[in-house]
């Protein structure tokens, strides 16, 4: 059982090393977003390697994880095309107030709002679901689990960004914060 969980732990390490990749690949336009099939490669690995250390750490039987993975897939791509969303808004945000547009960065302003309610909207549905299938141990579990995966995740990708800006830093300096220009 031992040898089988290094397989699996093994496998999504370099399954994870091959999503931070895609991420911090070079590209000629830095300021240009990953593409969508990038995109989705990263969200799968990450979703496989969420779904093993999730079914770890609260101990969830075959009955349970049925239930679970399902309902938290539905809701993560839910969250993403809201993320999407709102990526797509601080872009144009960044260009409004470059430009000076104040009447489209209230605009602008007042969906990223929206955005960030129906996101909480969607946390607050999907954590009363997930109060009905898990245990009151689990509750607690998932809480601590949620927090830890995704400093997790933040960290990795942070990683990545650095080790590409060393790379190619040096050839293609920042560019500016909007707010400095």
């Amino acid at each position: 059982m031992k040898k089988e969980s290094a397989g699996v732990l093994l496998l999504l390490c370099f399954v994870l090393g091959f999503a931070v990749n895609a991420i911090a690949e070079p590209r000629g336009d830095f300021e240009r977003p990953p593409s969508r099939e990038q995109m989705e490669k990263v969200r799968k690995r990450i979703e496989t390697l969420k779904m093993w250390k999730l079914t770890r750490a609260l101990d969830l039987d075959e009955k349970t994880s049925a239930q679970v993975f399902p309902l938290l897939n539905r809701y993560d791509r839910k969250r993403a095309d809201l993320e999407k969303a709102m990526r797509d808004n601080m872009r144009e945000l960044k260009d409004a107030l470059k430009e000076g547009r104040e009447n489209q960065m209230k605009n602008i302003l007042g969906m990223i709002e929206e955005s960030h309610k129906s996101i909480q909207a969607l946390k607050d549905a999907e954590w009363q679901e997930l109060k009905g299938i898990f245990t009151t141990e689990q509750q607690a579990k998932f809480v601590f689990f949620q927090q830890e995966f995704d400093r997790e995740m933040r960290k990795i990708i942070g990683e990545a960004r650095e080790r590409r800006h060393d790379r190619f830093g040096k050839d293609n300096p920042e560019r500016p914060s909007p707010l400095h220009r």
